[in-house]
């Protein structure tokens, strides 16, 4: 393998990480597989670039705004839509989620219409030498990014009296309701932390690359592939299968070319669905 299409795919995986961190997280407290993940993404992309039109500051700077901003959106959400079913009935969320991406999908060609957007910043084009090997800055601060957020959010989950809360009202709601924990609230802080991941995802996107209000299907698609590989509801799996998937699409292109990227997604999300039903670190686990 050239080490040129290596760190490329290595780096880009920072960026699938990142878009697959907040789909993984839901799932992984709420058991519900967000269908809107990928609207939440491009929805983070526009607040951002509300920002920076009408601001003028540089998308990095734009980006808590658009986290909190989507954070915002999400909360009521899921506190006062999504908790009563996802306690009810465990389809109910996902027909809900899918309505929601409807909605949005279509709040969003309303608001903006359906021109290409993006985020421009100065690092969008230019690049820098890693290993010898010229590379796009924004996929090295893609990389550092998802790094720091996945490890935040593992310190988060399971060093801090929070993350306790959170990691009880995951494992069994009406325990933990009865021990005087707030599970509506906890679910909805949760969702609303995963939107604020998927802004940042949002971001990084519209920097990288274009964006429309459609947009959220890739988006949903690369999400489910990196969590195909890393392990469904596991962060620390996230990143790694991030990474593998940078990689994988990365030889892809150089082989096959570029009009085989989306392929090599779609792919490798049915194929380590079929091998690796439960990830690449729980497989590795079992056959340890």
């Amino acid at each position: 393998m050239k080490i040129d299409v290596l760190v490329a795919g290595v780096l880009a995986g920072g960026l699938y990480a990142l878009i697959g961190l907040g789909l993984s997280l839901v799932f992984g407290v709420l058991r519900v597989m967000n269908l809107a993940h990928g609207e939440f993404i491009i929805g983070g992309a526009y607040l951002a670039w509300l920002v920076v039109d009408h601001v003028g500051v540089d998308p990095l700077v734009a980006m808590p705004i658009a986290m909190l901003g989507m954070a915002a959106i999400a909360y009521p959400i899921q506190r006062y839509l999504l908790t009563g079913l996802v306690l009810a009935s465990p389809t109910a969320p996902l027909v809900a989620t899918f309505g929601l991406a409807l909605i949005m999908q279509a709040g969003l060609q309303q608001f903006f219409g359906i021109d290409i957007h993006s985020l421009n910043a100065s690092y969008s084009t230019s690049g820098m030498n890693i290993l010898g090997v010229q590379v796009q800055t924004v996929y090295v601060i893609s990389f550092a990014l998802a790094a720091v957020l996945c490890l935040g959010t593992l310190l988060l989950l399971n060093h801090t009296r929070a993350g306790s809360a959170v990691r009880a009202a995951a494992a069994d709601p009406k325990t933990a309701s009865l021990l005087g924990l707030n599970v509506g609230r906890i679910y909805a802080c949760t969702f609303a932390g995963a939107a604020a991941l998927a802004a940042a995802a949002g971001v990084m996107t519209g920097v990288a690359q274009s964006f429309t209000p459609s947009s959220g299907l890739a988006q949903l698609l690369t999400g489910f592939a990196v969590m195909a590989l890393g392990g469904i509801g596991s962060v620390g799996g996230t990143f790694l299968g991030g990474i593998i998937l940078g990689v994988l699409q990365a030889v892809c292109v150089d082989q096959f070319g570029g009009g085989y990227s989306n392929l090599a997604v779609y792919l490798t999300f049915f194929i380590a669905l079929a091998i690796w039903p439960t990830g690449v670190l729980s497989w590795r686990r079992a056959h340890a």
